[in-house]
């Protein structure tokens, strides 16, 4: 049976229509001028042992983000189709960890991340991918509309008004659209690349030369030398040789060599490192995530968080029309901040909230890692009997009969 082939390129964008073939365009100026191209680096940032630790630490605590479709308020969580695709499987090749994980990646790899809003023919979202091109385009197409054209390394191209995308971006500041590159990093990860390689060779050369083998008063031709040379390296500096003992006449003498390379040490080694995790937001403890709540709440706030009310802007905008932003249809990413939170803190917060009113029977027990109840009991409010109703203080008071 023949394999019929079939593209990805269709599955995400679907088959080019008549539209999107003859579309021409010109190349759109901006106010910071006509660098209206971003490609991303073939070699760059990711190919980094240290650099990819960091973006990938804060890439899966990102994905641990919760995306929501609410109104109005944060516990008014509209359980639709939108809430659906977001909160379980943007697309089909993703579950909602790996879509964040990919497009916080991106992200910090190029400082752009880019994700396509698939519709039906309706106008109903039916999924959301990232996109990674090599070349990215500003044009301005017949209609007036800023056009974004992707160039991809199979050499297909697609081409999208701009305005139709989410757009992420990192270090917005002398682009009008783009977010620049982490080109500043670059002797950084250099110097990182260098001293791992250094120390590579440094093995290698002190464990492959071991000492001169000198003539005196000889003037042997080239392959005579070689071929003693050769005689002595398999007759005595070779693992059969027990005895470790080696025998030379007057003719020739042998100078051990004691090399010692020049490689980092773990000073300077952490500082190289330090100042890439330092330049993501994150730390060596975050890294190999032996922080501390104190720690780990720095991190939140500096990045996690961050880059939660990037994504909930981004998509909110791209999502829903104006009059239903208006009407308070907002995408949040929530996240437990209690999670690494010590017991301590736990249950101090309890004690504060708790008597106000402010949690559910299984919210307070979700805060201290125990499984909900569910039903009737798990939604019963918490409250203390020291603090009443305003509207009725007064009788409450006095006795009032009620």
């Amino acid at each position: 049976m023949k394999k019929e082939r079939r593209s990805l390129f269709n599955l995400i964008f679907g088959k080019k229509n008549d539209k999107q073939q003859n579309l021409t365009q010109t190349q759109f100026q901006l106010l910071s001028g006509w660098n209206t191209q971003f490609s991303t680096l073939p070699e760059g940032t990711y190919n980094s042992k240290v650099a990819r630790q960091a973006i990938d630490r804060i890439a899966t605590h990102c994905a641990k983000l919760v995306p929501k479709h609410i109104q109005n308020t944060i516990t008014n969580n509209i359980k639709g189709d939108i809430n659906f695709l977001l909160s379980n499987q943007p697309n089909p090749l993703m579950n909602t960890f790996d879509f964040i994980y990919r497009v916080i990646s991106l992200l910090y790899t190029d400082c752009n991340a880019f994700i396509f809003i698939a519709r039906d023919k309706t106008g109903f979202i039916t999924g959301f991918y990232p996109v990674l091109a090599t070349t990215y385009e500003l044009l301005q197409g017949a209609d007036g509309i800023m056009y974004l054209q992707f160039d991809f390394v199979n050499g297909q191209t697609y081409t999208i008004p701009y305005l139709e995308l989410i757009h992420l971006r990192l270090f917005y500041n002398r682009n009008d659209v783009f977010g620049m590159s982490n080109k500043v990093l670059q002797t950084d990860l250099d110097t990182a690349h260098t001293s791992s390689e250094g120390i590579k060779k440094a093995i290698e050369t002190t464990s492959n030369l071991k000492g001169i083998l000198q003539y005196e008063n000889s003037m042997l031709k080239n392959k005579d030398l070689v071929k003693t040379k050769d005689d002595f390296v398999k007759d005595f500096l070779n693992m059969d040789n027990e005895g470790g003992i080696a025998a030379l006449d007057a003719k020739a003498k042998f100078v051990p060599v004691e090399l010692k390379p020049i490689t980092l040490d773990n000073e300077q080694l952490k500082q190289v490192n330090y100042n890439i995790f330092d330049y993501f937001g994150t730390s060596e403890k975050i890294i190999d995530n032996s922080f501390t709540e104190e720690e780990w709440n720095a991190f939140y706030e500096g990045v996690v968080e961050a880059r939660a009310i990037q994504m909930s802007y981004a998509f909110t905008n791209k999502i829903f029309k104006r009059q239903s932003i208006k009407d308070g249809h907002r995408i949040v990413f929530t996240a437990n901040r209690l999670q690494y939170a010590s017991l301590n803190t736990k249950t101090n917060l309890l004690k504060v909230v708790a008597p106000w009113a402010m949690l559910k029977v299984d919210e307070g027990r979700e805060i201290l890692d125990l499984p909900p109840i569910g039903g009737e009991e798990g939604n019963r409010i918490l409250q203390s009997l020291n603090n009443i109703d305003s509207t009725i203080a007064n009788q409450y008071q006095v006795g009032g009969k009620e």
